[in-house]
């Protein structure tokens, strides 16, 4: 089942009786969640809606309520957000699977999945699963420009992707500058390149991504670029020392721990990094050795030693570390 199959659902009001909604774009699953939930439910039904969260859910429990008629109601609604059922072995969920209730509507938000799963195989054979995967560069611009449309407004494709370079392919952050930017644009229809200058602020987490990529890639002069564009947009050279040194101790451990074949969750746990975006440094981490990163990590701590002590102005030394790391 595809995202779009979901809507059809709502448009025609013929419900599947179980969603399995999985996928790294965490807005796109809270989307089509909230979706189902507001065309299913009334908010006032406390009788016939449940939820339920995190890994201690206990599928018994969900399923006795699922197999339970709805109260004065045409269907009963059920909510299990990141439950981990579809990566360790639920018996009772995969049996439901195979013979649902008529009268309810199961719906599963799961960040992460195991394919291999029992009862994720079950749901995919019946048509139950929903991937809600990321957007590519692809197909990311399109998405932009149609959010625009709904908000009442044309934009170039030129302004579209000067959005996405200031704020990042999150599409939650997105979703809002574009919102954003049209009530600052008022009754006139076009949004411009202005606007987004005028509104949006760099994100310098993502900066820094994009300054990181470039030297991964040693491209010396973009990486400096960035750099630059960062102090620009009055980034203290001391905090984007700060926002570097994170970023690849991050790194270290996405390497680490995916080479160990552990999952995204686990190594999102450890990294303390939101778990719907941990995939950008797991695939970042890629572009380095191990001994690259520790060495552009020692480059840093004597970076940040020597401004401390006075023996380098902290611009300057910001700047020959990116030079020098990125040479390399």
């Amino acid at each position: 089942m595809t995202l779009r199959s979901v809507s059809e659902d709502i448009k025609k009001r013929d419900f599947a009786p179980v969603y399995v909604i999985y996928g790294e774009e965490a807005y796109l699953r809270e989307n089509y969640r909230n979706a189902l939930r507001k065309a299913l439910t009334d908010p006032q039904d406390t009788l016939n809606f449940a939820k339920f969260s995190g890994k201690e859910t206990d599928p018994d429990e969900v399923v006795a309520l699922a197999v339970t008629l709805p109260f004065m109601a045409e269907k009963r609604v059920i909510l299990v957000q990141d439950s981990g059922f579809f990566k360790s072995a639920t018996d009772a969920i995969a049996e439901y699977i195979e013979s649902p209730a008529e009268d309810t509507v199961l719906i599963f938000e799961e960040s992460e999945v195991d394919k291999r799963n029992k009862a994720f195989r079950l749901a995919k054979k019946a048509g139950y699963d929903v991937e809600a995967a990321k957007y590519g560069v692809d197909k990311l611009p399109d998405w932009v420009a149609m959010a625009f449309k709904r908000q009442g407004k044309k934009v170039s494709r030129e302004t579209v992707n000067g959005l996405i370079d200031r704020v990042g392919s999150d599409m939650q952050a997105l979703d809002m500058e574009v919102k954003k930017i049209s009530s600052y644009a008022g009754e006139r229809e076009a949004v411009t390149g202005e606007d987004v200058l005028a509104v949006v602020s760099r994100n310098p987490a993502f900066t820094v991504f994009q300054m990181i990529d470039a030297i991964a890639e040693k491209k010396l002069n973009r990486a400096v670029g960035i750099y630059y564009d960062m102090l620009s947009e009055k980034e203290s050279p001391f905090g984007i020392l700060a926002l570097m040194e994170r970023h690849f101790r991050i790194l270290m451990i996405a390497k680490d721990m995916s080479e160990k074949k552990l999952d995204n969750a686990a190594i999102a746990s450890a990294a303390g990094v939101a778990p719907n975006i941990i995939w950008k440094y797991v695939n970042q981490s890629k572009k380095y050795s191990k001994t690259r990163i520790r060495g552009i990590l020692d480059a840093c701590v004597r970076a940040d030693r020597d401004i401390k002590l006075g023996l380098a102005e902290d611009s300057v030394s910001v700047e020959m570390l990116i030079i020098g790391v990125a040479s390399k």
